[in-house]
């Protein structure tokens, strides 16, 4: 009775002594910081401060312009209407004795803050006319110009160049003289290439390459069209 006893007591023994071993065989490596945890491990809890994100300042918005050549027949009220300003922020960008006064070659600031003018390019251009027109399309096919793909002519602009989609428009050329660069809003620059029989006062016709997209195009009205400046285009 006695030697079970013995036995069972070192056999707990051997037991408490294994399970020391196993439970101090892993640690984590040692640092140089008074015992504090290495940098290899991060350690994530409640009390770690937060820190505050530097404050952002937002970039100033700088109010774009361009500048407007005044035709005959222009007034301020006119002009501020074309390119969605008001009158007041018209006098402001262009201090003037007598506003009521304009003189015809006479050159404008605009400020362009909620006009719906874009120069993509981002180059200073100066605007000799708005004119509010209506849009069609047209292809250098048969069914727009009479020629087929066999005409020595077919293709062929008004002007002598040869007809490109994303360049070229025609126009009545006593409105938009030909060789004019003109921004057509709700679609970008393009040139006064050439001319057609239906083509009278406002209306342009938009060269398109496929037949089928100049059908969809349709009849566009009441666009506004930029005639930029010879020099400036």
């Amino acid at each position: 009775m006695f030697r079970k006893l013995s036995l069972s007591i070192l056999s707990l023994g051997l037991l408490l002594g294994l399970w020391l071993m196993q439970s101090t065989a892993y640690s984590y490596p040692s640092s140089d910081d008074e015992g504090d945890m290495p940098p290899a491990y991060t350690y994530i809890g409640s009390d770690v401060p937060d820190v505050p994100a530097p404050d952002e300042q937002p970039a100033a918005a700088v109010p774009a312009t361009t500048a407007y050549t005044v035709s005959q027949g222009d007034t301020l009220f006119k002009i501020a209407r074309n390119f969605d300003v008001s009158v007041d922020d018209l006098i402001a960008a262009n201090p003037m004795a007598n506003p009521n006064r304009l003189a015809i070659g006479q050159s404008l600031t605009i400020p362009l803050v909620g006009s719906s003018v874009q120069l993509a390019d981002g180059q200073s251009k100066i605007i000799k006319k708005v004119l509010n027109t209506t849009l069609t399309a047209y292809t250098a096919g048969v069914e727009s110009t009479g020629k087929t793909a066999s005409h020595p002519m077919y293709g062929i602009t008004y002007s002598g160049l040869k007809a490109k989609e994303g360049r070229t428009i025609a126009v009545d050329p006593n409105i938009i003289p030909l060789g004019s660069t003109v921004f057509i809003e709700g679609i970008g620059l393009r040139k006064a290439e050439d001319i057609g029989s239906a083509i009278r006062g406002t209306r342009i016709d938009v060269f398109m390459n496929d037949l089928g997209q100049a059908r969809e195009f349709g009849v566009k009205k009441n666009v506004k069209v930029y005639l930029l400046d010879r020099d400036n285009a």
